[in-house]
């Protein structure tokens, strides 16, 4: 099972298509339980919030991967219910400003903070850089 968050997004839509093309079980992570209408049939959603980690262990249950967005304000705790849950692999979309390190651009700031916690979390981990 791989949970998407942000599945509704511009990103997360796609991949959720493509992974249940793939024959993939997919879950994901929405805001309200009327986004559930917003998700292919057999995709199940579950409503979490990442701003608030304690909402997030039914998602999490039996999940092997998730995709993660970053700028969470409480990525940390993201991060240990992730571990906590046993997750085998994290991919983190971040964004193409990320690898420059420039702290003083607030985009690139908060995708540089996400992927150090990342990388410090235990979890294995990918990161998929894209343009914003």
């Amino acid at each position: 099972m791989i949970l998407i968050t942000g599945a509704t997004g511009n990103v997360g839509k796609e991949l959720v298509r493509t992974l249940v093309s793939a024959g993939e079980q997919v879950r994901a992570l929405i805001r309200r339980g009327a986004d559930r209408t917003r998700l292919p049939a057999d995709v199940e959603g579950f409503v979490g919030d990442l701003d608030r980690p304690e909402t997030l262990s039914a998602a999490l249950d039996g999940v092997r991967g998730v995709h993660l967005l970053s700028g969470c304000w409480d990525m940390p705790g993201v991060l240990a219910e992730i571990r906590r849950a046993g997750v085998e692999h994290v991919v983190l979309q971040s964004s193409s400003a990320a690898p420059s390190g420039d702290m003083s651009n607030a985009v690139a700031r908060y995708h540089i903070l996400s992927e150090t916690v990342v990388r410090e979390s235990g979890v294995p981990w990918t990161f998929r850089h894209s343009k914003y």
